[in-house]
């Protein structure tokens, strides 16, 4: 939803922009390499020694969020969403747009509450904090921003949701007998429900794990102010991204190259469109396409 004035609408600039004049003044670009390394790390490390469960693992890294984007990018916290937006204002749209995407993650969270699941309730409790990043950063958008959605969801599309189908259906397509049942290859009304209820839910989450510490954090530190599209400090983000999302589950060690290459082929454009739009809607919006999408096939549903 496009703001109704200029005043509520981020500008959309270059990612050099991001540097303001009289802003902090940031370490040198070596050094940025190693403090983001180590952020990233040091997530790992603390989920691995204190035994986390997935949903503890990822609540863990809202905090060492917040301290990176006050203490070492200093910055607010609303720019990890709209990069060069001015303060949220509380306002109509606003309130019926967190409201709006509130109600996926309170309604998993009640659900994960009566089970008892109360570390994956409080992961869909903070969501909430998230869809209100999520509403600002929907009143911030412009007309080239949506434009530059449409292309980012379409760049994800090509190379994530198809081959994942693909995957699927083609083995059926040509009759291979595939070892693993897969209900995605019997597409229903369903399937479609639980990908748009996912997408739903998966998108507040965005704003406050994940995309948001990987692209509104973590590249943008590494590229703020930077001239050129900065290839080298995209794929070492989306690198640091692949090895993040191996630490959460239990992979062999032959499947790591193969997940850390696949998360950079993906994490790449995520990183180019949210340095061009400097909106969080963008590339979380494709993100969540996709992880709907995956979680629909592997039978991962959440509602």
């Amino acid at each position: 939803m496009a703001a109704p004035n200029n005043e509520l609408a981020a500008p959309d600039v270059g990612f050099a922009a991001a540097t303001r004049p009289g802003g902090p003044a940031l370490p040198s670009r070596p050094v940025r390499f190693l403090i983001v390394f180590a952020v990233v790390v040091a997530w790992w490390l603390l989920g691995s020694a204190l035994h986390l469960t997935i949903p503890e693992y990822l609540l863990l890294g809202v905090p060492i969020l917040i301290g990176f984007q006050l203490w070492v990018q200093r910055e607010p916290l609303y720019r990890l969403w709209v990069r060069s937006g001015p303060p949220p204002r509380l306002d109509r749209w606003l309130v019926v747009l967190w409201i709006l995407f509130s109600l996926f993650p309170a309604y998993a969270a009640a659900r994960e509450l009566m089970r008892m699941q109360l570390a994956t309730a409080a992961e869909y409790s903070v969501a909430i904090l998230g869809a209100f990043g999520l509403a600002y950063a929907l009143r911030s958008m412009q007309a080239r921003t949506w434009g530059y959605l449409g292309l980012c969801v379409l760049t994800i599309t090509i190379l994530g949701v198809l081959p994942t189908l693909l995957s699927v259906l083609l083995p059926h397509v040509i009759h291979i007998h595939s070892p693993h049942p897969v209900t995605a290859g019997h597409p229903s009304l369903l399937q479609s429900a639980e990908i748009g209820a996912q997408w739903f839910l998966l998108m507040p989450v965005g704003f406050v794990v994940e995309e948001v510490f990987f692209r509104g954090a973590m590249d943008t530190f590494l590229h703020r102010g930077e001239a050129g599209t900065g290839w080298l400090s995209a794929v070492f983000v989306s690198a640091l991204w692949g090895l993040w999302h191996v630490s959460l589950g239990a992979h062999l060690l032959s499947k790591i190259v193969s997940d850390v290459a696949a998360q950079i082929i993906i994490g790449v454009p995520l990183s180019l469109w949210w340095r061009k739009s400097g909106n969080l809607v963008v590339n979380d919006s494709a993100h969540a396409v996709l992880e709907a999408v995956r979680n629909a096939v592997a039978g991962a549903g959440v509602f």
